[in-house]
Order: structure tokens, then C-alpha cells, then sequence
């Protein structure tokens, strides 16, 4: 079968899914509109769903072709994608703008969602060319790091039974077209860190009277970084970032406390586990410096996404098929999260490029202005079903 024909007689159907949901966002765990029309897209070509967990939507496709491998048991190939959007306002002008106020398909979920859709379809249509079983799995709250879907979804016995769980992510900050799928770690693991701050509390003409929890949050920022410069490695890619410093109060008067909060990415599992013990560290020691009290908390978020040798091997097949040789290509690792990770199937991940072509016009994920190139959705598509063409073969 030609997967790349296949994917570009279907691009004006997938082209038009993509718009929907662009159009449709719906943020974690409240994607319910965004099942339905799932549902309803799968049902109308009679693939068989399952909706196990609140807005996750599960879809089956059985390959008929006949097979030599005797009473071995058929390969299931999983194949994921986030469905959900983020809180934020569309600034874009296109036909297809977010009719949800305060919600935005600003990562690319859409198109993950349109990409495997139309896999399925395809892979539905041309059952005969294949000898596995598809798990189309249709993954909610991929956004929402402290409680995140794929923790509830990866136990499910519909993804355990999977044999691979492969998986896509475009990214703008890449050329059209540009396919990477390297061994080993790919993505950053992504937890969050609050540090409340108590101090006391007095007026801003006698800060010998108070404890200044300003003064200790500033404190904490600057020993996070000599940690980043002078603890953390200069060649595995990490981030300790302080995105929020919170003291509500007046011209005239010193607050009694602070709050920072953060994010800590690692490339290496052996560095994140550092991370909380780094953070306990410098409040011990700031505490007893200033006089204030200091208490961290820490929230895993996704584990680093980690690409499986075996998994990937068959994905580097599959993308010479697909792809023009100059477009394949191993970029630089990314420090961004995915809760892929968290699936316990040997796994492979794509990056796929989605960025204008002019760099100029390109918009950041979790913009207000982002848009992909959509004339490489069908490489996505295409590189799915030729997966799957070479899994079965080996």
C-alpha cells in the first residue's frame, strides 16, 4: 500500500476535522463535545468505540490479512492523541477561530485529533492490507499536568494489551515537514513546586519591625539561580523556571507573606528526582537566614518521555517510506512536557515540524496567535499506516 496516496486523497477530509476542533476547543477533562463528535465521525464508517474513562473515546480497527504466523497471537498497535485545548483567548483572524470564548487549540491537539482519525478511518477502509489490531486511543487533559490523562488511561486493559504505543506532537518551532523520531529521551519531564513564603507583616516606613517575605522570595529566585549555573549539568538540557511571585499588598505596607510558583524539567530521571530535595535545601537554608518560614510543595507531573530502541527502529522504517530524506532529522531535544511518558508500552514518539516555512511568520505553542502548516497533516497520517505496515512485517 502507498500510506503517503492514501493520506493525500484524504487531506481535504482531514484538513476539514482539523478546522472543527480548532473551532470547538474544550479544555481538560471537559472535552465532551470533542468525544461526541469523535464518536460520531468513527461510528459513521463502523469502527467499533469504547469510551472507558469521562471524555476518553477508545477505537478498534481488526486488520483481516491473512498471516503464516500460525497460533501467534496478532499484534496490537496503539496509537494515541491528546484531545484537549487550553484556557486561553484566540487572537488569530482565520475562518476557523475558537467559537469558545477563553479556550484555544493553541498546542496542536487538533491536529493530533484530525491525524488520528483519519488513520483510523483509512486503516478501517484498507482493513485487508493488515494483519494487527489498531487501538485508537483518543487521550483527554493531556494540558492538565497535576492529574493528567494519560496516569488514568495507561491502566486501562484496552492500552495494557497494546504490543507499541505510538504517538505524535507538531511543533511550529520546526520546518515544514521536518521528522524526528530519535532513540531515548525526547521530551522533559514537567513537575511544578509552590513556595509559600510567611513572614510578618508590618509598615513599609519600619522594616526592622517585620520579616520582609519579598526580601526572601527574591532570595529564593537568586539561589535557584547559582543552582542552575553552578549544580545542574551544562550538558543534559534541564529548567528550573519561578513563573508566578505573588504578594498582594499596598505602597505603604510590607506584606506578611509570598508565594512562588515554578516549574523544574529534567532530560535526566536521575536529575528530577534532585529536584525536590534542591528546593528543601534552599528554604532550610533561607529560613534560617531571614527568620521566615518557608514550606515547598511539589507536584510530579509527567515522567521524561523516554523513546524505546525496538519501537523506534520501526518508526525510522516506516518514516523513509514516507518522507523526503532531507526532512529527516534529530532535533534538538525538547524541554516541553508530554504525558506520553507516562504509558508503559514500548513506545515511540514523533516530532513533526508544522512551522511556516518563512520563520518569520512562525508562532510559539501556547500562543494566542498559533497556527501550523496544515499541508503536513497527511504526513502524519501516512507515517501512522506505515507504522503499522512495518510492524506487521517484522
Amino acid at each position: 500500500m502507498n500510506s503517503l496516496a492514501l493520506a493525500t486523497e484524504f487531506e481535504e477530509e482531514l484538513i476539514r476535522m482539523r478546522r472543527y476542533f480548532h473551532a470547538h476547543p474544550e479544555v481538560s477533562w471537559e472535552e465532551w463535545n470533542t468525544q461526541k463528535k469523535i464518536i460520531e465521525i468513527l461510528e459513521q464508517e463502523g469502527i467499533r468505540t469504547l469510551t472507558p474513562y469521562k471524555t476518553a473515546v477508545i477505537a478498534f480497527v481488526s486488520g483481516t490479512k491473512a498471516t503464516d504466523n500460525g497460533d501467534k497471537k496478532k499484534k496490537i498497535l496503539g496509537i494515541r492523541a491528546d484531545i484537549d485545548a487550553l484556557p486561553l483567548q484566540e487572537k488569530n483572524s482565520c475562518s476557523y477561530i475558537s467559537k469558545n470564548d477563553g479556550v484555544m487549540h493553541a498546542c496542536g491537539h487538533d491536529a493530533h485529533t484530525a491525524i488520528l482519525l483519519a488513520t483510523a478511518i483509512l486503516a478501517n477502509r484498507h482493513k485487508e492490507e493488515f494483519s494487527l489490531d489498531f487501538h485508537f486511543v483518543f487521550q483527554p487533559a493531556e494540558e492538565f499536568i497535576a492529574d493528567s490523562g494519560a496516569g488514568y488511561l495507561k491502566d486501562l486493559p484496552a492500552v495494557k494489551e497494546c504490543d507499541r504505543m505510538i504517538g505524535l506532537h507538531v511543533f511550529t518551532a520546526f520546518a515544514p515537514g521536518i521528522a524526528s523520531l530519535p532513540v531515548g529521551p525526547v521530551m522533559a519531564s514537567a513537575d511544578t513546586f509552590s513556595v509559600e513564603i510567611r513572614g510578618k507583616g508590618t509598615h513599609a516606613a519600619h522594616p526592622e519591625h517585620g520579616i520582609d517575605p519579598i526580601s526572601v522570595g527574591v532570595s529564593f529566585c537568586q539561589a535557584l539561580e547559582r543552582v542552575k549555573a553552578r549544580e545542574l549539568s551544562s550538558v543534559r538540557p534541564s529548567v528550573i523556571s519561578v513563573t508566578a511571585f505573588e504578594a498582594p499588598s499596598n505602597f505603604n505596607i510590607i506584606p506578611e507573606s509570598a508565594l512562588l510558583k515554578g516549574t523544574c524539567r529534567a532530560s535526566d530521571p536521575a536529575q528530577r528526582e534532585e529536584y525536590p530535595h534542591i528546593l528543601e535545601r534552599l528554604a532550610e537554608g533561607i529560613a534560617l537566614e531571614t527568620r521566615a518560614e518557608i514550606k515547598v510543595s511539589y507536584f510530579p507531573g509527567p515522567p521524561v518521555t523516554i523513546n524505546d530502541e525496538e519501537a523506534v527502529l520501526t518508526g525510522q522504517k516506516a518514516l523513509k517510506h514516507v518522507f523526503p530524506k532531507d526532512k529527516i532529522q534529530t532535533l534538538p531535544f525538547i524541554t516541553g512536557g508530554e504525558d506520553f511518558a507516562k504509558y508503559e508500552n514500548p513506545k515511540a514518539f514523533l516530532v513533526l515540524g508544522v512551522g511556516k516555512e518563512e520563520e518569520a511568520l512562525r508562532s510559539p505553542q501556547h500562543s494566542p496567535y498559533f497556527q501550523i502548516e496544515e499541508s503536513v497533516l497527511k504526513y502524519g497520517v501516512a507515517y501512522f499506516l506505515e507504522y503499522a505496515n512495518c510492524y506487521q512485517a517484522e
